[in-house]
C-alpha cells in the first residue's frame, strides 16, 4: 500500500518517520510548499519521495494524509476523494464551513472514498461520538495553552492582545466551535472534531485560555445528556517542532494510519 503526506511539519514529519515500521506501506509520497524541508526529509528516510504534485501518483497510492493547513484539505481532499483515494484529514477546522463539508461528503459517497478524522489532541471523542447516537443536552471544550502557542494569532492581534505580554491566566475566546476554528486555525482543529462527534459547531461551545504559567497544551471536554456525563481532561506536550501542535495529535494520527492498514479497530 502507498500513502501521499501532505505537508513535512510537526505531525507531517512524525508521521512520515513512524510509517517506516509498518511494513503493510510500501512507499510514502510527501509534498509540501517547502521543496527543501521534504528532500530533507527524504534522504534521512527509506520509504519517503518528493513530488512537487500528487496528481501524477493519484493513482498509485490509496491514502492521502493531510496534516498541512485549512488551505491545503480544500485543494487536496477534493482532489483525492475525486480519484476515489481515502484521505485522513488533520486541519478539520475547514469542516466548519457546510458549504464545503457537503461537497466533499457527496464526493466521497459517490466516488466510494472515506474520510478519516482522527482524534487528535483530546480524549472522551469515542465516547462522545456514542453518546450522540442519543440526546446531548451540552458540550463544551477549555483549552488552555502558552503564550508560545499564540504567536501568530491575527485574532488576538485584531482584539489587542499581545500574548507574549500576557502575564496572568486570561480567557481570550468564548463563543461557538464555528467561530474558534475560524478565528484560531491553526490552535484549535480539536474543537472541530469534537462538533462533528458530538452536537455540531454551532452548539458547541468553546473556550480558549492563554496561561503563561502552564507548560502543556489541556483540552477539558465536559458533555451531557441522556447518556449520564462526560468530563475528560487531556494535558499534551506540545511538539518539539510547533508549540501551536500538541505531540499526541501527531501520534493519534499514526495510530489511525495504523488502524486503517491494520486489522482491527479499537475504540467508538
Amino acid at each position: 500500500m502507498n500513502i501521499c503526506v501532505i505537508g513535512c511539519g510537526a505531525i507531517g514529519t512524525a508521521i512520515a518517520r513512524a510509517v517506516e515500521s509498518i511494513p503493510s506501506i510500501e512507499n510514502v509520497y510527501l509534498t509540501d510548499r517547502s521543496q527543501e524541508c521534504a528532500t530533507l526529509l527524504q534522504d534521512k528516510l527509506t520509504k519517503v519521495q518528493y513530488v512537487p504534485d500528487i496528481v501524477p501518483i493519484i493513482d498509485d497510492i490509496r491514502l492521502v494524509v493531510e496534516a498541512a493547513s485549512q488551505d491545503a484539505a480544500r485543494y487536496y481532499i477534493p482532489l483525492a476523494l475525486s480519484a476515489g483515494v481515502d484521505v485522513l484529514m488533520m486541519s478539520v477546522g475547514v469542516l466548519h464551513d457546510e458549504s464545503f463539508r457537503d461537497d466533499i461528503y457527496r464526493l466521497a459517497k459517490r466516488k466510494g472514498g472515506k474520510i478519516y478524522i482522527p482524534s487528535g489532541a483530546v480524549g472522551g471523542i469515542d465516547a462522545l461520538s456514542a453518546a450522540r447516537l442519543e440526546d446531548i443536552d451540552e458540550v463544551t471544550l477549555t483549552t488552555t495553552k502558552p503564550p508560545s502557542a499564540f504567536e501568530d494569532s491575527e485574532y488576538l492581534r485584531s482584539i489587542g492582545i499581545i500574548p507574549s505580554d500576557v502575564r496572568v491566566r486570561t480567557q481570550v475566546f468564548e463563543g461557538p466551535a464555528s467561530e474558534a476554528v475560524r478565528h484560531f486555525p491553526q490552535n484549535i482543529n480539536v474543537a472541530a472534531t469534537i462538533a462533528l462527534a458530538g452536537v455540531g459547531f454551532d452548539k458547541t461551545l468553546i473556550r480558549i485560555v492563554c496561561d503563561p504559567q502552564v507548560k502543556t497544551n489541556e483540552h477539558h471536554l465536559k458533555a451531557r445528556g441522556r447518556f449520564g456525563e462526560i468530563d475528560v481532561v487531556t494535558r499534551n506536550m506540545p511538539s518539539p517542532r510547533n508549540p501551536k501542535t500538541s505531540y499526541l495529535a501527531a501520534l493519534s494520527a499514526i495510530s489511525a494510519i495504523e488502524k486503517i492498514v491494520g486489522v482491527t479497530w479499537i475504540g467508538a
